[in-house]
């Protein structure tokens, strides 16, 4: 697909943000939604759109962006400055300490991504929690969720991925995506018109493979079937239960 110019893209993320919002009644009316703004591309993409339909929304809803100061990133500062003079937000930055815990407490044998991201939302629910925020905002799309999804079928036996909105196990945050109708391919054609550096990662633990193997199958396969991520992201909300292997299905094979 080849996209052409600003005007056109933001149209067609902002309208797929709109309805991932609309069918998974994501924000509602007076809500108070802290964007998570690691200062990559997704995450900044997610706050413009974010910024730009909280002013045509039928319902008003005030955003809160925040950061999450690892220790792994560098230029959030021009990501800030950035936001104050495009979306007039202010971006609150918050240290965690995170590098330090992370050289005590990680197993050199194990991808150390998974606790770091844990650790991260954990300090991103406790802020909701002091803000009174109904939900927080995360800029994973399309293929993060459909990655996620392939990841745990052949990781760990278990059907399983992101969910556009979901409330947490404990029932005290609703984590939403809105992005979550959008590739890739879009948020990285959309992005260089916002003309802003996203960070520079500076982790100095290689990074999990597994998801890059994932992408690179993927692209694979979308040689011959040019609708995979939208074939494969339906599927997820078109669930045959009756032909799935689980004990408890004792219904009659339709076949």
């Amino acid at each position: 697909m080849r996209y052409t110019s600003k005007r056109y893209l933001e149209r067609q993320i902002r309208r797929k943000a709109g309805q991932a919002i609309h069918d998974y009644r994501m924000v509602e009316d007076g809500d108070r939604v802290i964007v998570a703004v690691s200062g990559g591309k997704d995450s900044i993409v997610l706050m413009k759109i974010l910024a730009v339909l909280k002013k045509a929304a039928p319902v008003a809803f005030d955003l809160f962006p925040v950061h999450i100061r690892t220790g792994y990133e560098a230029g959030i500062e021009t990501v800030a400055d950035w936001m104050n003079e495009e979306l007039g937000c202010e971006l609150l930055i918050r240290d965690s300490g995170i590098s330090r815990i992370m050289t005590l407490v990680a197993e050199p044998e194990k991808s150390p991504c998974a606790l770091c991201s844990r650790l991260r939302r954990g300090i991103l629910y406790g802020m909701a929690g002091e803000m009174g925020a109904a939900s927080v905002a995360l800029g994973h799309h399309m293929d993060d969720i459909i990655e996620t999804f392939l990841l745990r079928s052949f990781y760990t036996g278990q059907l399983g991925a992101m969910a556009p909105a979901r409330v947490t196990d404990d029932g005290k945050n609703r984590v939403i995506r809105p992005l979550a109708y959008c590739t890739t391919e879009l948020i990285e054609a959309y992005f260089p018109y916002l003309e802003v550096e996203p960070v520079t990662v500076t982790c100095p633990i290689r990074r999990d493979s597994k998801r890059g193997l994932i992408r690179g199958y993927i692209k694979q396969l979308e040689r011959d079937i040019p609708c995979l991520k939208h074939s494969i992201f339906a599927s997820l909300g078109n669930i045959d239960t009756r032909s799935l292997c689980v004990k408890e299905n004792i219904h009659a094979d339709p076949d």
